[in-house]
């Protein structure tokens, strides 16, 4: 998968699952926006969040 593809289906998905999910507003409006608990959330519970970390390792380059 090229890089620019695993941008494109991170943005997909953000939009489709992410913008409305209720867990991500109630934890918006329990933390004041800070985004660290939203993100602890998204990255360790939410399988959206797992799939997002995966395709975001796509974008690592090798730099070796």
């Amino acid at each position: 998968m090229k890089r620019i593809q695993a941008v494109y289906e991170i943005g997909d998905i953000i939009e489709s699952n992410c913008t409305g999910c209720l867990k991500r507003i109630e934890l918006s409006r329990a933390h004041n926006n800070n985004y660290s608990y939203i993100d602890g959330h998204c990255n360790k519970v939410c399988p959206v969040g797992k799939q997002l970390q995966e395709l975001g390792k796509k974008l690592v380059r090798d730099i070796t």
